[in-house]
């Protein structure tokens, strides 16, 4: 087990961070949604809206120097509770570069959303 993560291939490390969400080729939000933490493969996030297992998903946030960042990954676990749905994302798409950007990105993230 690769760092002690278990079964994971890359750390998660909590976040707390507004996002917009949308579809795959689609140019109005489809919904609001929080990080609630990442890595430089995925994330697990909360929203009202329900998304399928399997489902494309476009995540475009603002990074705290007001710069947007956009991610695409794909829906693979779905968990409802009362009023929201938390779900597990993996980032596709992921070129070195977007990696690279990513990996300096998670810290910046992380100390945001402790303010």
């Amino acid at each position: 087990m690769p760092n002690g993560t278990g079964r994971r291939k890359h750390e998660r490390v909590k976040a707390t961070v507004l996002l917009n969400l949308y579809r795959p080729g689609q140019y109005v939000p489809l919904a609001r949604a929080c990080i609630s933490d990442i890595s430089l493969s995925g994330s697990a996030i909360e929203s009202t809206v329900q998304l399928e297992k399997d489902e494309g998903i476009v995540l475009v946030f603002t990074l705290p120097n007001n710069r947007q960042y956009i991610l695409e990954g794909m829906i693979r676990w779905v968990k409802r509770s009362t009023g929201t749905f938390s779900y597990g994302v993996e980032f596709t798409r992921m070129n070195f570069f977007k990696k690279l950007k990513l990996r300096y990105m998670i810290p910046v993230l992380a100390r945001a959303g402790e303010r």
